[in-house]
């Protein structure tokens, strides 16, 4: 079992929901198709195991002038 959360660049909860796989690949496989679904693929996200292991991360990206998140 898998888990997936995607956010907004203001870190708004776009996504939370479970992401049903039985191995690493297939559950990233899984977790792109759905960012693509939802025309999400650019936002932070993360996909992590039920035991915390982290499976897939795409971080915030910051101007680091203004410390501010960027589209």
């Amino acid at each position: 079992m898998y888990h997936m959360t995607v956010y907004s660049e203001n870190g708004e909860v776009l996504i939370d929901q479970a992401v049903e796989a039985a191995t690493d690949a297939a559950a990233k496989q899984e977790a792109h198709r759905l960012l693509q679904e939802k025309g999400y693929e650019t936002k932070p996200h993360r996909v992590f195991h039920r035991t915390g292991r982290l499976v897939m991360f795409k971080p915030h990206q910051f101007d680091t002038k203004t410390g501010k998140a960027t589209i």
